[in-house]
């Protein structure tokens, strides 16, 4: 057994690599694909299955060459962190926003019941917002970014940006979804 198949054996949910992040680029920009989340479910192919994706939507997506389908589930959590480094702190300006790169297949079901959260947390300080995405999976077939929150860095800090998004409180089953990263990009601020 190869040690992809015996991993999926071993634990039901994805753990996350970390050193697949890609570093700031520099517009302030962070790539963070699928394989560096944490997915619950997400190494039993019954419920998530790992995609190629193929070379134009590499292109277009900024070098993500992979992707987790989401065939169904009724309780979605994938969460993810990332070390607050000194670069972020100098740039200008200091406030990023998260935006999860998804697409929905025809055959997405399941989204107008109840909204996904999303949440962010730095150094232990949280925020949530609701998102119904039902919207989102009106486009069809199309990558999508959806918003999934802000933060700011404080001057001189050191810890870790927190993030995920969920839909734990239904039983209502869920698919159809694919998920490809996350992109952190600096935010404009007025």
């Amino acid at each position: 057994m190869d040690n992809e198949n015996s991993r999926s054996y071993s634990n039901p949910h994805w753990k996350a690599d970390g050193s697949l992040v890609k570093d700031q680029d520099s517009s302030g920009l962070i790539k963070i694909p699928v394989r560096a989340l944490n997915i619950i479910w997400g190494n039993d192919p019954r419920y998530w299955q790992w995609i190629k994706l193929t070379e134009e939507n590499t292109k277009l997506l900024a070098g993500f060459e992979e992707g987790s389908m989401l065939l169904q589930v009724n309780w979605i959590e994938v969460t993810g962190k990332l070390p607050i480094i000194s670069s972020m702190a100098a740039l200008t300006p200091k406030a990023y926003e998260i935006f999860y790169i998804v697409k929905f297949r025809v055959d997405a079901f399941g989204w107008h019941s109840v909204p996904v959260k999303f949440k962010v947390r730095v150094n232990g300080e949280e925020k949530v917002k609701s998102v119904m995405l039902q919207l989102y999976r009106e486009k069809q077939e199309e990558w999508q970014e959806i918003p999934g929150g802000d933060f700011a860095v404080p001057r001189d800090t050191v810890g870790t940006v927190e993030f995920g998004m969920f839909e734990i409180e239904s039983d209502w089953w869920k698919g159809g979804m694919v998920l490809a990263g996350i992109v952190i990009k600096p935010k404009l601020v007025d």
